[in-house]
Protein backbone atom coordinates (compact mmCIF):
# COMPACT_ATOMS: atom_id res chain seq x y z
CA UNK A 1 0.00 0.00 0.00
CA UNK A 2 1.42 3.49 -0.88
CA UNK A 3 1.71 6.08 1.89
CA UNK A 4 0.46 9.28 1.36
CA UNK A 5 2.97 12.22 0.82
CA UNK A 6 3.73 14.45 3.33
CA UNK A 7 3.97 18.43 2.78
CA UNK A 8 7.68 18.49 3.06
CA UNK A 9 7.96 15.83 0.35
CA UNK A 10 5.57 18.12 -1.91
CA UNK A 11 7.48 20.93 -1.32
CA UNK A 12 10.90 19.26 -1.96
CA UNK A 13 9.27 17.58 -5.41
CA UNK A 14 7.79 21.11 -6.80
CA UNK A 15 11.11 22.82 -5.90
CA UNK A 16 12.77 20.49 -8.21
CA UNK A 17 10.57 21.03 -10.93
CA UNK A 18 10.62 24.74 -10.77
CA UNK A 19 14.19 24.53 -10.67
CA UNK A 20 14.61 22.41 -13.83
CA UNK A 21 11.71 24.77 -15.90
CA UNK A 22 13.92 27.86 -14.35
CA UNK A 23 17.44 26.26 -15.80
CA UNK A 24 15.64 25.22 -19.13
CA UNK A 25 13.56 28.74 -19.80
CA UNK A 26 16.37 31.09 -18.84
CA UNK A 27 19.92 30.99 -20.35
CA UNK A 28 22.84 31.73 -18.67
CA UNK A 29 24.35 35.26 -19.45
CA UNK A 30 26.62 34.13 -22.13
CA UNK A 31 24.20 32.25 -24.24
CA UNK A 32 21.79 35.43 -23.48
CA UNK A 33 24.37 37.78 -24.92
CA UNK A 34 25.01 35.71 -28.46
CA UNK A 35 21.20 35.55 -28.88
CA UNK A 36 21.24 39.32 -28.48
CA UNK A 37 23.68 39.83 -30.40
CA UNK A 38 22.31 37.53 -33.36
CA UNK A 39 18.97 39.41 -33.44
CA UNK A 40 20.53 42.58 -33.50
CA UNK A 41 23.16 41.53 -36.79
CA UNK A 42 19.85 39.88 -38.50
CA UNK A 43 17.39 43.31 -37.70
CA UNK A 44 20.43 45.60 -38.92
CA UNK A 45 20.90 46.63 -42.15
CA UNK A 46 22.93 49.16 -43.73
CA UNK A 47 23.58 50.65 -47.34
CA UNK A 48 26.97 49.97 -47.65
CA UNK A 49 29.68 47.25 -46.17
CA UNK A 50 31.77 49.63 -43.94
CA UNK A 51 28.80 49.86 -41.84
CA UNK A 52 27.91 46.42 -41.89
CA UNK A 53 31.50 45.26 -40.70
CA UNK A 54 30.81 47.77 -37.45
CA UNK A 55 28.15 44.45 -36.20
CA UNK A 56 31.14 42.57 -35.75
CA UNK A 57 33.43 42.83 -32.37
CA UNK A 58 37.04 43.69 -32.98
CA UNK A 59 39.58 42.43 -30.47
CA UNK A 60 39.63 45.48 -28.26
CA UNK A 61 35.75 45.82 -27.96
CA UNK A 62 34.95 42.23 -27.26
CA UNK A 63 37.25 42.57 -24.10
CA UNK A 64 35.47 45.68 -23.47
CA UNK A 65 31.74 44.64 -23.31
CA UNK A 66 32.17 42.48 -20.28
CA UNK A 67 28.82 41.84 -18.82
CA UNK A 68 27.33 43.71 -15.89
CA UNK A 69 29.99 45.38 -13.92
CA UNK A 70 32.56 43.07 -13.93
CA UNK A 71 35.90 44.90 -14.11
CA UNK A 72 38.63 45.17 -16.52
CA UNK A 73 41.50 42.32 -15.17
CA UNK A 74 45.22 44.53 -15.45
CA UNK A 75 45.72 41.88 -18.08
CA UNK A 76 43.08 42.32 -20.15
CA UNK A 77 43.69 46.47 -19.88
CA UNK A 78 46.72 45.62 -20.95
CA UNK A 79 46.02 44.11 -24.28
CA UNK A 80 43.43 46.99 -25.08
CA UNK A 81 46.36 49.18 -24.29
CA UNK A 82 48.34 47.09 -27.01
CA UNK A 83 45.97 46.54 -29.92
CA UNK A 84 44.52 50.36 -29.57
CA UNK A 85 48.34 51.67 -29.41
CA UNK A 86 48.95 49.39 -32.80
CA UNK A 87 45.95 50.22 -34.60
CA UNK A 88 47.11 54.56 -34.68
CA UNK A 89 48.09 55.43 -38.03
CA UNK A 90 49.82 58.83 -38.05
CA UNK A 91 50.48 61.43 -40.61
CA UNK A 92 52.01 60.88 -43.72
CA UNK A 93 53.34 64.63 -43.41
CA UNK A 94 54.68 63.71 -40.54
CA UNK A 95 53.22 66.97 -38.59
CA UNK A 96 50.97 66.05 -35.52
CA UNK A 97 49.39 70.10 -35.45
CA UNK A 98 47.40 71.06 -38.83
CA UNK A 99 44.55 74.40 -39.43
CA UNK A 100 43.01 75.32 -36.24
CA UNK A 101 40.31 76.78 -38.27
CA UNK A 102 39.80 73.62 -40.15
CA UNK A 103 39.55 71.72 -36.79
CA UNK A 104 37.04 74.19 -35.01
CA UNK A 105 34.69 73.48 -38.07
CA UNK A 106 35.20 69.68 -37.63
CA UNK A 107 34.65 69.95 -33.75
CA UNK A 108 30.89 71.73 -34.67
CA UNK A 109 30.22 68.88 -38.11
CA UNK A 110 27.92 66.28 -36.64
CA UNK A 111 27.73 65.23 -40.46
CA UNK A 112 28.67 61.76 -41.91
CA UNK A 113 27.61 57.98 -41.81
CA UNK A 114 24.29 58.95 -41.29
CA UNK A 115 21.51 56.72 -42.82
CA UNK A 116 18.84 58.77 -44.11
CA UNK A 117 15.55 57.33 -45.92
CA UNK A 118 18.06 53.81 -45.80
CA UNK A 119 20.53 55.59 -47.81
CA UNK A 120 23.96 56.87 -46.33
CA UNK A 121 24.42 60.49 -46.62
CA UNK A 122 26.37 61.59 -49.73
CA UNK A 123 29.30 63.37 -47.53
CA UNK A 124 33.53 63.74 -48.87
CA UNK A 125 34.47 63.72 -45.78
CA UNK A 126 32.93 63.03 -42.03
CA UNK A 127 32.44 65.44 -39.15
CA UNK A 128 33.83 65.40 -35.47
CA UNK A 129 31.33 66.93 -33.40
CA UNK A 130 33.33 66.76 -30.51
CA UNK A 131 31.10 69.65 -29.04
CA UNK A 132 28.74 66.31 -28.14
CA UNK A 133 30.36 65.26 -25.51
CA UNK A 134 33.00 67.87 -24.76
CA UNK A 135 32.47 71.56 -23.56
CA UNK A 136 34.93 73.82 -25.96
CA UNK A 137 35.01 77.76 -26.36
CA UNK A 138 34.07 80.00 -23.28
CA UNK A 139 30.63 80.66 -22.38
CA UNK A 140 29.19 78.15 -24.46
CA UNK A 141 25.96 76.30 -23.11
CA UNK A 142 24.66 73.83 -25.30
CA UNK A 143 27.09 71.77 -24.90
CA UNK A 144 27.44 67.96 -23.71
CA UNK A 145 29.18 66.46 -20.62
CA UNK A 146 30.17 63.35 -20.90
CA UNK A 147 33.83 64.26 -21.51
CA UNK A 148 35.28 66.98 -19.71
CA UNK A 149 35.35 70.97 -21.13
CA UNK A 150 38.11 71.18 -23.63
CA UNK A 151 38.01 75.16 -23.34
CA UNK A 152 41.80 76.61 -22.82
CA UNK A 153 43.20 73.38 -23.99
CA UNK A 154 46.03 74.96 -24.98
CA UNK A 155 47.31 76.00 -21.57
CA UNK A 156 49.15 72.39 -21.86
CA UNK A 157 51.54 74.00 -24.45
CA UNK A 158 52.07 73.00 -27.67
CA UNK A 159 55.19 70.85 -27.97
CA UNK A 160 55.72 68.24 -30.46
CA UNK A 161 55.07 65.94 -27.55
CA UNK A 162 51.95 66.96 -26.53
CA UNK A 163 50.81 67.61 -30.23
CA UNK A 164 51.46 63.54 -30.50
CA UNK A 165 49.48 62.99 -26.95
CA UNK A 166 46.07 64.65 -27.98
CA UNK A 167 46.75 62.90 -31.61
CA UNK A 168 47.20 59.65 -30.05
CA UNK A 169 43.89 60.78 -28.08
CA UNK A 170 42.01 61.58 -30.68
CA UNK A 171 42.59 58.62 -33.36
CA UNK A 172 41.75 56.07 -30.24
CA UNK A 173 41.19 57.20 -26.28
CA UNK A 174 41.76 53.36 -25.70
CA UNK A 175 45.79 54.25 -25.88
CA UNK A 176 45.25 56.19 -22.79
CA UNK A 177 42.18 54.72 -21.07
CA UNK A 178 41.11 51.28 -21.93
CA UNK A 179 37.70 50.96 -22.59
CA UNK A 180 36.33 54.59 -22.05
CA UNK A 181 33.52 56.21 -23.51
CA UNK A 182 35.43 58.27 -26.06
CA UNK A 183 34.70 57.37 -29.77
CA UNK A 184 37.85 55.70 -31.62
CA UNK A 185 37.84 58.42 -34.06
CA UNK A 186 40.44 57.29 -36.37
CA UNK A 187 40.68 53.61 -35.22
CA UNK A 188 37.33 52.99 -37.07
CA UNK A 189 37.81 55.25 -39.90
CA UNK A 190 35.64 58.02 -39.02
CA UNK A 191 38.11 60.53 -39.51
CA UNK A 192 41.40 60.40 -41.54
CA UNK A 193 44.73 60.95 -40.24
CA UNK A 194 44.98 64.43 -41.69
CA UNK A 195 41.67 65.56 -39.86
CA UNK A 196 42.84 64.48 -36.82
CA UNK A 197 45.61 66.99 -37.36
CA UNK A 198 43.21 69.77 -37.79
CA UNK A 199 41.69 69.02 -34.17
CA UNK A 200 45.44 69.05 -32.13
CA UNK A 201 45.63 72.61 -33.99
CA UNK A 202 42.31 73.41 -32.81
CA UNK A 203 43.06 72.21 -29.29
CA UNK A 204 46.58 73.46 -28.64
CA UNK A 205 47.54 76.25 -31.49
CA UNK A 206 47.58 79.74 -29.35
CA UNK A 207 45.35 81.66 -31.96
CA UNK A 208 42.39 79.36 -31.85
CA UNK A 209 39.35 80.50 -30.58
CA UNK A 210 39.37 77.42 -27.96
CA UNK A 211 42.49 79.33 -26.13
CA UNK A 212 41.30 82.71 -26.24
CA UNK A 213 40.25 83.92 -23.13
Amino acid sequence: MKMKKTAIEWTIGAAAVLAAVGCATFPDAQETRGTAESMVKASFTAPTPNLLKRLDQDRAQQICSKIGKAELTPAEAAEVVKLSRASIEYPKSGKFAGNWKAGAKLAYDGGGDRIQGGRLEKRAHNGGLCQNCHGLEAGEVNVGNVGPALTGYGARGNSEAIAKYTYERIYNAWTYFPCSNMPRLGATGHLTPEQITHLVAYLIDPQSSLNRK
